[in-house]
Formats: C-alpha cells, structure tokens, sequence
C-alpha cells in the first residue's frame, strides 16, 4: 500500500510539476501530512522530487497536468479574445470584482476599460498586469504560490477572501465535463475557488471549447454553482444544461 502510493506520489507531482502537503493528503485517501512527508523524503533522496516549504516540485518538470501558463498564454488566443470580450458587458465597475489567475483571465484584464475597480486576485499575473493602472485599487490575496499557473492558494488565502464582500467572481477552469463538473488539478486551488463562489453574489466561469470533457482530480463546481457560462460556441451539447441549471449561457 505504502509503495503505491508514493508511486502515485511522484506521479502526481510529475505531472501537475509541484504539489502541496495538502494536495497529496487529498490525493491519498486522507492519510497524514506526516506520511506524505515521509514520502516526500523519500522521494527527494530518489532524486525525483525537491521539498520546497508546504510540499515538492518535481525534478521533471512538465506541468502536463494544468499546463504552464507561459505556455497556456499562447494557446487559444482567438477565442480566450473573444470570451473575454463577451465577459465585459458583466463587469459593474461599482462593485468588488473578484478576478481569478489563468490566461483566458488576463486576457480579460488587458481589455478592461481604465474605470474605478476595485479588485481581488489570487493571480500574481494579473495583479502585476493591473498594477499598471492607476484608477483600479488592487489587492492580491496572500498564501503559497503555483510555479505552473502563478496562482495563490491555500489557507491565507481561503482566510482572505472569507473576510471580504464579492459582487462578481470571475473564474477560469481546467477542465469541464457532465460527470466532473469544473475541476482543476490541485486541491489548494480548488478550496479556494469553493470559497469564492460560497462568497460572491455573481459568479462567471470563463473557458475555452478546448477544456471540454476534460476531469481533473478536484472539482470546484457544478454547472448550477454559477451563473454565467462564457465559452467559445457554438456549443449545443451544452444549451440544454445551462438552461435546466438556469445559468446564462453565451457563446462566444
């Protein structure tokens, strides 16, 4: 049992290229930090992994997983353009806005208009890309940040957005498929997303057609958890769903 699963240890790490203590005790049935711990130990003395403060990077570096976001930005840029067009109309530039990391997210943020803002983040992308504008106040949640999709997550940030009033959340995913729902391929992240949509008055799920069928590890929502669904269309499979979970489905 023990050596399974490390086995599935490593291979988790190897693939989504780092991990939380959290992530792994997810991963594995619930078993203790301390375990994974040992795990890691022993994984590191493999050569396989490195420990880094809360868990491990991998020594193979793929981020197959969730993708790198440097690589990500270049995927899909005519429809992440188009869906994050069609977002802007949703946008009350009265209110708080939270806005989610990913890049169909900071493309989204290089469209918006100079107005007052006022937002948080969990992207370290975006909050660098919105510092640049000096109208729009600008606060980055705190917590352990992802090497592979320049995210914070975790506890700090799970406390953080718990202590804040949110209008509108706009979120991104990995994956969507009927049977997984919206899902995302580290469990810090998907505790982080839970709470945003436990807290936001509105919530919008911005994804490219790409992403479909797709079933990460963790899921963070059910369609009838948000209200606005924004994809590149036409998405017919589709319309019949968001119209019994009564959620606004737009293709863009």
């Amino acid at each position: 049992m023990a050596i399974r699963r490390m086995e599935e240890v490593r291979k988790y790490i190897d693939l989504h290229g780092e991990a939380t203590v959290e992530d792994l005790v997810a991963l594995c049935g619930g078993c203790s930090k301390m375990t994974i711990w040992r795990y890691l130990k022993q994984l590191e003395e493999e050569g396989a992994v490195r420990r880094i403060r809360g868990g491990a990077i991998s020594n193979n570096v793929r981020g197959d997983m969730e993708g790198l976001y440097s690589q990500r930005m270049y995927e899909n840029t005519e429809a992440k353009r188009r869906i994050a067009s069609a977002a802007l109309p949703f946008l009350d530039p009265h209110g708080s806005l939270f806005l989610d990391a990913g890049s169909t997210i900071m493309s989204l943020v290089k469209q918006l208009p100079n107005l007052r803002y006022a937002i948080v983040t969990s992207g370290t992308n975006i909050a660098i890309e919105l510092s640049q504008r000096f109208d729009m106040s600008v606060t980055c949640v705190g917590g352990q940040i992802s090497g592979v999709t320049l995210s914070l997550s975790g506890p700090q940030a799970e406390a953080f957005v718990d202590s804040v009033n949110i209008d509108t959340a706009v979120l991104s995913t990995t994956g969507y498929s009927e049977k997984g729902g919206f899902s995302v391929g580290s469990y810090t992240e998907c505790m982080l997303k839970r709470k945003v949509i436990q807290k936001a008055g509105r919530v919008i799920l911005l994804m490219d057609r790409s992403k479909l069928g797709r079933t990460l590890p963790f899921t963070f929502a059910e369609l009838e958890d948000i209200d606005v669904f924004i994809c590149d269309g036409p998405l017919p499979q589709l319309r019949a769903a968001a119209q019994a979970a009564h959620v606004e489905l737009v293709e863009a």
